[in-house]
């Protein structure tokens, strides 16, 4: 009699446990999900967004002459950092161009400046709204190594709100070009010939 009265106590206790009321007390993977994801900031959905990426950078001849490293910032726009050789000595204008394409030996494939607000060129006070493209010119030393880091406010690599993006249907370019800018004149600053190049795209 002992005998059955436990195996029938056995048989409730492995019913009750596959039983869904059993279930109840189980984690919900979809629940904690859900709950980390409304717990996640604006800030950290940013952060999640914000993109860095080098890209080769091409003198007249199709040579590879260092790079340029564009970095989304926290607080919106970027840093251009540029890494580059054979360059001749003095003031080079550099400007983000409107197409992602580098065909030698002048460039002109990339277009004119990114400028997809229609904006003035330049920085000058008659000017005070310039092209998402335009940035201030670098200084060549006579080794012709250029190694300085750029700030534009207006462009980002990754979409975000109230910035231009430079991975556009076409992607853009960065430019550098022979003379200095002169930060003025309608609408390229008088920056002279494009002397390297590169794509900026995915």
């Amino acid at each position: 009699m002992l005998k059955k009265v436990l195996l029938l106590t056995s048989a409730a206790m492995l019913t009750a446990c596959g039983s869904p009321e059993a279930e109840i007390d189980r984690p919900d993977a979809d629940n904690t999900l859900d709950v980390a994801t409304e717990m996640m900031t604006d800030t950290d959905a940013d952060t999640v967004v914000m993109m860095s990426q080098s890209f080769p950078v091409m003198n007249t001849s199709g040579a590879e002459i260092g790079t340029v490293t564009v970095s989304d910032q926290s607080a919106g726009g970027v840093t251009v950092t540029l890494d580059v050789t054979a360059i001749t000595a003095g003031a080079h204008a550099v400007h983000f161009h409107e197409t992602g394409r580098c065909d030698g030996p002048d460039f002109t494939s990339a277009g004119g400046h990114y400028n997809p607000m229609g904006n003035n060129h330049g920085f000058d006070a008659d000017a005070p709204n310039p092209h998402a493209g335009d940035m201030p010119n670098v200084e060549a030393p006579q080794s012709g190594v250029v190694q300085t880091v750029i700030e534009n406010e207006r462009v980002s690599l990754s979409p975000r709100e109230g910035m231009a993006p430079l991975f556009d249907a076409n992607g853009t370019a960065f430019i550098i070009h022979a003379d200095a800018d002169d930060y003025v004149s309608q609408p390229t600053g008088a920056a002279g010939s494009r002397i390297a190049c590169a794509v900026i795209a995915p």
